[in-house]
């Protein structure tokens, strides 16, 4: 095997590890977000309500159907929260969930 095909193999790795961190940092995120959607609406059954909003994440990439779940949910509760405010906690929890994995290895 030559220089350039190592060098392509490194970088695949490389790419392959920013993307699966970046995968993990979302999903936790996604996790945090939920919970905080599930105390304003006053969801007890937590895991069950992560399951929907982690299912509703997977139906499209990105952010879209993940917010449109927590706003449409919080709108449904009588929540008195705009969608300004679940964007920015979305993006308040992206630094958090990036330390909470860097913290737990």
């Amino acid at each position: 095997m030559g220089i350039i095909d190592e060098r392509e193999e490194a970088l695949e790795k490389e790419y392959i590890v920013k993307l699966e961190r970046s995968f993990h940092i979302q999903a936790r995120r996604d996790r945090m977000l939920a919970r905080w959607a599930a105390e304003l609406i006053g969801r007890t059954d937590f895991d069950i309500y992560f399951d929907e909003v982690i299912s509703a994440g997977l139906l499209e990439s990105g952010d879209e159907n993940v917010f449109r779940k927590i706003l449409s949910d919080l709108q449904y509760a009588d929540v008195a929260i705009s969608a300004q405010t679940v964007r920015e906690k979305m993006k308040q929890l992206l630094p958090e969930a990036a330390r909470s994995l860097d913290e737990a290895g």
